[in-house]
């Protein structure tokens, strides 16, 4: 073996470790998920989130230009397809958009809306709410709405917790559903120096309770940020993963890195 071969295999080796070193070890990792909500107004906007590397959920509005468009890119890039399913904000002059679940609606017309969204969408598996800072307090609506989903096998539920005061998680809980909670809007400030603070943020708060899920919009800061810094979370010691697996290793049942070492 000449000397320069040798020295090759050394680097090559030493390269190697380095990469095991920096890599964490997925059972002892922690995890955390991220949905971008209000997607099918823009196709532009919708196919970047497409394009995003690893499992983020795309939460798409219904009846809207590129909704069905855009949810079946995702579905093909391998992403989680949510339904963002309009509810009723506080404020009387903010438009949650067509489809909206809201107070003084029957019980029947609440189903009704409910999947005609869900069909409207292929390969969707869970809901999010947009907006209902209003009807998500109401546990009479909420109780309506987890029967429902708790009807529809595997179907899950992500509280957007656009108010503190949502009854939703708790009530999915009761009836079964397959549930949690935003942790961290990533841009609630759009502005790149705001989304980058939360961003640090919402890191912080992942590794310190080990998980985290937030929710964004497909907004240029944001998509910016998220297609430069996702692919460097594992050297950080944080996995992304989906929604679905979050919820599980949140509820106990398994963790991401079991899920995918039995598939």
């Amino acid at each position: 073996m000449s000397i320069c071969r040798g020295l090759l295999i050394v680097v090559l080796l030493l390269a190697s470790f380095t990469s095991l070193a920096q890599s964490p070890d997925p059972r002892h990792a922690v995890y955390l998920a991220i949905v971008i909500d209000d997607l099918g107004n823009s196709r532009l906007e919708g196919e970047r989130v497409a394009a995003l590397p690893g499992p983020v959920a795309c939460s798409v509005l219904p009846q809207t230009p590129f909704s069905v468009h855009l949810a079946e890119r995702c579905q093909s890039a391998g992403k989680e397809i949510l339904l963002h399913l309009p509810m009723q904000p506080d404020d009387p002059a903010a438009d949650p958009g067509p489809g909206a679940l809201m107070t003084g609606q029957s019980r029947a017309t609440l189903r009704s809306l409910l999947h005609a969204g869900m069909d409207y969408l292929p390969g969707v598996i869970g809901v999010n709410n947009h907006m209902g800072s209003y009807l998500t307090r109401h546990a009479a609506y909420m109780d309506w709405l987890m029967q429902d989903l708790s009807q529809m096998d595997g179907t899950l539920f992500v509280d957007s917790m656009t108010t503190p005061h949502s009854k939703a998680l708790g009530i999915a809980r009761a009836y079964g559903v397959a549930t949690t909670r935003r942790d961290l809007f990533i841009d609630n400030d759009p502005s790149p120096e705001g989304v980058r603070a939360q961003w640090g943020l919402l890191l912080e708060s992942a590794l310190r309770e080990g998980s985290a899920l937030a929710i964004g919009h497909p907004r240029d800061a944001t998509l910016d940020l998220l297609e430069t810094e996702l692919e460097g979370l594992e050297s950080r010691g944080i996995i992304l993963t989906s929604v679905t697996d979050l919820i599980r290793f949140r509820q106990g049942e398994t963790t991401p890195w079991q899920e995918f070492s039995s598939r």
